[in-house]
């Protein structure tokens, strides 16, 4: 057996780039020995700390705390060293499992929102909904993907443009009073009861519509919801909302989108 090795042994060894071995010693990981012509030589003890610092770096740690742990290594050292990796396996876990519940809940939206029927009014009942919002003066539709990127970025430790969340827009009632039909007030998501939350919308009844394809068609189905709305003896009692059920972030086919809008309504024979 051979007792020194070549910086080129070793870095093929561990499928290293030589640089990569320069770095650690650079860091006060490795102290491999020198030639008197500067050649690095390389140990057993050295391919075994090798080992414990590939495996430290897995864990994201800082090269600062691997040099302090190879410096002061015990028994209980290590004990210790393994605590702090199971704690962050158990993070690790948990992001995991986190991220799997994202997706199981994105698939359940697509699949409920896929074959829905379209240009059907239904009543139902709402609670007060949480939400959180950005407003602007007038909202144009091109810039509603933008601004919802906007408000993610606001709340990015919680809310995703491609996930589970709720999102939508609100229109613009002043705009909608002169037949404009394509501004909006601001972009929303939905959140829960424990979330964040800059308001909420108002409970009550809602009437609602669902259509397929794109954003042109929102005059259409707009005047199709309020007409309806007034058939049944209602009136609008809030701007319509639109929610984004299925959209670019999921799919191409334009004709795949599916959109929700929904208005508060009254009877105005109610007491």
């Amino acid at each position: 057996m051979k007792n020194f090795y070549k910086i080129r042994e070793i870095a093929d060894l561990f499928h290293l780039h030589p640089d990569t071995l320069r770095y650690y010693e650079e860091k006060g990981l490795l102290h491999p020995l020198r030639t008197d012509s500067g050649y690095r030589l390389f140990t057993i003890q050295d391919i075994c700390t090798l080992n414990v610092i590939r495996s430290l770096l897995e864990l994201d740690m800082a090269a600062e705390d691997i040099r302090d742990y190879l410096e002061h290594r015990s028994v209980e050292a290590t004990l210790s060293l393994l605590d702090q990796e199971e704690s962050l396996f158990q993070e690790k876990l948990a992001g995991l499992l986190a991220a799997r519940e994202e997706t199981r809940k994105r698939r359940r939206r697509l699949s409920q929102y896929r074959f829905v029927s379209e240009g059907q009014i239904t009543l139902s009942w709402q609670p007060q909904r949480p939400y959180v919002f950005l407003q602007e003066n007038v909202i144009l539709e091109k810039e509603i993907d933008f601004l919802l990127k906007k408000l993610e970025t606001r709340h990015q430790d919680y809310i995703k443009v491609i996930g589970s969340q709720c999102m939508g827009a609100m229109v613009d009632e002043g705009s909608l009073q002169k037949g404009i039909y394509n501004h909006f007030s601001c972009v929303f998501f939905l959140t829960p009861q424990d979330g964040p939350q800059d308001a909420h919308l108002p409970q009550g009844q809602y009437a609602g519509l669902f259509y397929r394809g794109g954003y042109d068609r929102l005059e259409e189905h707009l005047r199709t919801l309020t007409d309806g709305i007034r058939a049944l003896g209602l009136e609008p009692a809030a701007p319509p909302l639109e929610f984004y059920r299925i959209d670019t972030h999921d799919t191409n086919l334009e004709e795949e989108y599916v959109t929700e809008l929904q208005m508060l309504v009254r009877n105005p024979a109610a007491p």
